[in-house]
């Protein structure tokens, strides 16, 4: 594994809520391990400056022993400048009255000029993941940008989803977490997704062996896919606290490795070898990580209903990133 003396991280959208609760688990060693050193470079919109620097403060007064430098910017060319890591959180939010279509079109101006100066400042060798909505389309749209840096190092949040996956699975199974192991989010993440539990395995049992197929294609899905509205309904607020956890997960399984006999969720920028997915597609595939590297499983068995699933998916994720 590439030794890192410190890691530069650089962080869009980097006064927002989701920013805030991803900070002390970054500073306290969470997600690069116990003696990382890293430093930060954060983005923010210049009317969001002030915000910004008051919260550098308050992350040099948690004083972590880990952090040795912030620096806030307006300038994406500042932040993204020899980044060994760069994370996605900023772009623009979808406003009453918004087509979907207007949404996606605003994004991709962004990213499009974003991925333009990753690929001049940042180092060809650096880790990105994108986590602003809609992430899949985002990362790809960065990602095509990028002529200098390998597709394999583009990455899009579904964590989220395979934490929602995992706990539900343990909640109706009443188990414990960890003895929840190969769970699959196919797609995109939006209400496409397919949480794929049938390759699942619950202490140590096949999936099936607990639960019913119909449960498993039809409660147990549509439980996970409404789990964020039903947070949203209930708290008025997004998923924070998850999200940032989610975030943390997917950095330190693509840093420290996966186990020996589980899998986790990535969306990535497809090479066309898995599934049937076309190349340049950034689609959540099952992958193993070692070393800041993943590699997707490529020998999962698909019956007809999965197949039909990620095929709506994909539909859709080709409608976006045209």
């Amino acid at each position: 594994m590439q030794k890192f003396e410190e890691l530069k991280i650089a962080i869009t959208g980097a006064a927002g809520n989701l920013a805030s609760a991803f900070y002390p688990l970054l500073g306290s060693g969470q997600v690069f391990g116990s003696t990382q050193k890293f430093s930060l470079q954060l983005l923010e919109l210049p009317e969001k400056l002030q915000e910004l620097e008051g919260i550098k403060m308050q992350i040099q007064d948690c004083a972590f022993p880990l952090l040795n430098n912030v620096i806030v910017s307006s300038d994406p060319t500042i932040a993204f400048k020899d980044a060994d890591v760069a994370i996605f959180l900023g772009a623009m939010p979808r406003k009453p009255g918004m087509e979907r279509s207007d949404l996606l079109q605003m994004n991709r101006e962004i990213f499009i000029q974003q991925g333009q100066i990753l690929n001049e400042q940042a180092k060809t060798t650096v880790k990105v993941l994108v986590v602003a909505n809609p992430s899949n389309t985002n990362c790809a749209t960065l990602a095509h940008q990028c002529t200098k840096i390998p597709q394999q190092n583009f990455t899009s949040l579904m964590q989220l989803d395979h934490n929602r996956c995992v706990s539900t699975l343990a909640r109706e199974a009443n188990t414990t977490i960890d003895q929840i192991k190969r769970v699959i989010i196919w797609g995109n993440h939006s209400l496409t997704q397919y949480p794929d539990m049938t390759h699942s395995i619950i202490n140590g049992k096949q999936a099936s062996e607990t639960f019913s197929k119909d449960f498993l294609r039809n409660a147990l899905i549509q439980q996970v896919q409404q789990r964020g509205g039903q947070i949203l309904q209930l708290s008025r607020g997004a998923s924070t606290i998850s999200g940032a956890i989610a975030v943390k997960d997917h950095l330190r399984t693509w840093f420290l490795g996966t186990s020996q006999d589980n899998w986790t969720s990535f969306g990535v920028i497809s090479d066309g070898n898995h599934y049937g997915i076309p190349k340049g597609i950034c689609f959540s595939l099952p992958v193993t990580c070692k070393d800041f590297e993943f590699k997707v499983v490529g020998d999962v068995e698909l019956d007809d209903f999965a197949k039909q699933r990620i095929q709506l998916s994909l539909v859709e994720l080709q409608k976006e990133q045209q």
